[in-house]
């Protein structure tokens, strides 16, 4: 049985969703949402990306870049 190819897509459309992170202790009010976004799955291995790897994360005029780290 001859073995599947999967193609590799440089470009994936997301959708940001929304979390709550609670940066002080409050019982009067809920905290805010913020945006939230998760990246997961085989394309991110077949881009080069690892499980435990760390990574750099720019955010540069509206853009944002994951870029493999080379700090410890």
């Amino acid at each position: 049985m001859a073995a599947r190819i999967h193609a590799f897509a440089a470009r994936r459309l997301l959708t940001i969703g929304y979390s709550f992170y609670i940066y002080k202790r409050s019982h009067r009010r809920p905290p805010p949402p913020v945006p939230y976004l998760r990246l997961r799955g085989f394309w991110l291995r077949q881009a080069g990306f690892a499980v435990g790897q760390r990574v750099r994360v720019d955010v540069i005029d509206g853009r944002i870049t994951i870029t493999p780290s080379q700090e410890a």
